[in-house]
């Protein structure tokens, strides 16, 4: 897909001189899919965060099913 960005002449030149061999398209395509799999990542562990923290404010499982097992002996 084409887009069009805009960017500061500041950053503009900073990118166009990291980008190396690759073309200034390849450097910030790879920049932007950086960014986006950084942002998963921390999206994850947020929800990680938030899903262990639920379950550590519910009251413990363990005695239940330990009788379970028990049970099934």
């Amino acid at each position: 897909m084409r887009t069009t960005i805009t960017l500061s002449d500041d950053l503009f030149r900073e990118a166009e001189a990291l980008s190396g061999d690759r073309s200034l398209s390849d450097f910030i395509r790879g920049a932007v899919r950086e960014h986006v799999e950084r942002l998963k990542a921390q999206r994850l562990a947020a929800e990680l965060v938030e899903g262990y923290g639920a379950e550590a404010d519910r009251p413990s499982l363990d005695a239940e099913w330990a009788a379970v097992e028990v049970e099934g002996l």
